[in-house]
C-alpha cells in the first residue's frame, strides 16, 4: 500500500466532520408547541373563564338585590346611622389621651419630703410644669435624679429655686414626656 501523500494527509487533517442538524429543528418544534400551548390558554381564559366569571359576578348581583329587597328602607338608614357612629366613635377613642397618666405618674415618682402647690399639664406638647416645695435642697436632688431616670420622660429642667423663710426649698421644674406617653392607659 502507497503511503499517503503530504497533501492526503493535511486534507484528511483538516476535514471537517458533518454536523447533525436535528438538534435545532427539535428545538424550533419544541418553541412551537409552547406557544401553541400558550395560545389556548391564552383564549382558554379569554374566552371561558371570564364568562364564567363575568355569570358568577351576575349571579351575586341577583342575590344582592334580593336581600336588599328584604330590608326596608328605614333599616337600611338605621344600620348605616349606626355603623356610621361606631366608626366616628372608634376615630375618637382611637385619638384619646390618657392625661389621667400624669397623675399615676406623679404618685409613684414623688419622694414624701415633696409636695407640689401647682400643675399645669399641656396635652400638645406633652409637658407639665410644677411647682412644689421641698423639705430640703437634698429631697430636691434626690426628686430630680428621680425625673431624670424616669423611661416616661424625655426631658427634665429646674427652672427656678428659692430658699424659704420657714426652712423648706421652693422650686419649679418643666417635665417633657414621651410622645406615646398619654396614648394608651396607664397599667
Amino acid at each position: 500500500m502507497p503511503e499517503p501523500t503530504t497533501q492526503a494527509k493535511l486534507e484528511e487533517q483538516f476535514t471537517t466532520a458533518a454536523i447533525p442538524v436535528g438538534l435545532p429543528w427539535r428545538l424550533l418544534v419544541f418553541t412551537i408547541i409552547i406557544f401553541a400551548f400558550s395560545i389556548v390558554i391564552y383564549f382558554g381564559l379569554r374566552f371561558g373563564y371570564e364568562n364564567y366569571l363575568t355569570q358568577q359576578g351576575d349571579n351575586l348581583d341577583k342575590q344582592i338585590d334580593q336581600l336588599t329587597s328584604q330590608v326596608n328602607q328605614t333599616d337600611q338608614q338605621n344600620f348605616i346611622n349606626f355603623y356610621s357612629q361606631l366608626i366616628n366613635l372608634r376615630t375618637v377613642l382611637g385619638n384619646h389621651g390618657f392625661s389621667s397618666n400624669v397623675f399615676g405618674f406623679l404618685e409613684k415618682n414623688t419622694i414624701g419630703s415633696i409636695y407640689y402647690t401647682e400643675a399645669d399639664f399641656s396635652r400638645e406638647g406633652n409637658d407639665l410644669n410644677l411647682a412644689g416645695e421641698a423639705a430640703s435642697v437634698d429631697a430636691l436632688v434626690q426628686q430630680m435624679n428621680i425625673f431624670d431616670k424616669s423611661p416616661a420622660l424625655a426631658s427634665v429642667n429646674l427652672n427656678q429655686l428659692n430658699f424659704e423663710s420657714r426652712g423648706t426649698v421652693g422650686f419649679s421644674v418643666h417635665l417633657v414626656f414621651n410622645e406615646d406617653f398619654t396614648s394608651k392607659p396607664a397599667q
